[in-house]
């Protein structure tokens, strides 16, 4: 019997689970970004390219990149790509030099939530 009541339980849990499956996703993700969550580049990036589960306004959405406290000012207009509306560019006006960076982005969701989040990479070009 307690097997039973085991299994019903379990049963339950994921019923219940399943029923808020939804809304919990509903936020927009990111899914990649260029340049990469912790990534080491040799290169200098031309740009800022971030992609979300789900289309983004760029009217309501900001990128910024900083290095420690120091705000990277030169950063273009955040747009959407015209073939992929999921994904935010922001180009890169100035070449980056050494050092680690941190990007930072606020995005409406279109379940009218706001996202925030950052991550870092390093630039290490010879």
């Amino acid at each position: 019997m307690a097997v039973s009541a085991h299994r019903l339980g379990s049963a339950l849990l994921l019923a219940s689970l399943g029923a808020y499956g939804p809304a919990i996703h509903a936020h927009a993700g990111l899914v990649s970004s260029e340049p990469g969550r912790r990534a080491v580049l040799t290169v200098p990036p031309e740009e800022i390219r971030l992609c979300f589960n789900e289309n983004i306004e760029p009217k309501f959405s900001t990128v910024t990149l900083s290095q420690g406290d120091d705000a990277i000012e030169s950063l273009g207009e955040v747009q959407t790509d015209p073939e992929v509306p999921a994904c935010l560019v922001v180009s890169l006006e100035s070449p980056l030099g050494n050092g680690s960076y941190t990007v930072k982005y606020r995005v409406l969701s279109v379940d009218g939530h706001v996202v925030d989040y950052g991550y870092g990479f390093k630039l290490k070009a010879p």
